[in-house]
């Protein structure tokens, strides 16, 4: 049996700033997301403002229409 090999370019552990302070790459993740779809960005404030549980609603809070795309296909977005 001939194994496939799959090689992967990124992987992102979300550790919420657990173990490292990530957010500002949260933030600037969010940011690339948003200006694909014509929203406002935000920065560093207005992300510690907005961010909820569960995680749906803080989508919400961006200007994300869930009738035009799910967020089941938001979280799969490459």
């Amino acid at each position: 049996m001939i194994e496939k090999i799959i090689k992967y370019k990124h992987i992102i552990w979300d550790w919420n700033g657990t173990l490292i302070n990530n957010v500002w790459l949260a933030v600037e993740i969010m940011n690339k997301i948003l200006k694909k779809r014509n929203l406002p960005r935000i920065d560093l404030k207005k992300y510690r403002e907005i961010f909820d549980f569960p995680v749906t609603k803080y989508y919400l809070k961006l200007g994300f229409d869930f009738s035009k795309k799910s967020f089941e296909k938001l979280t799969v977005e490459l």
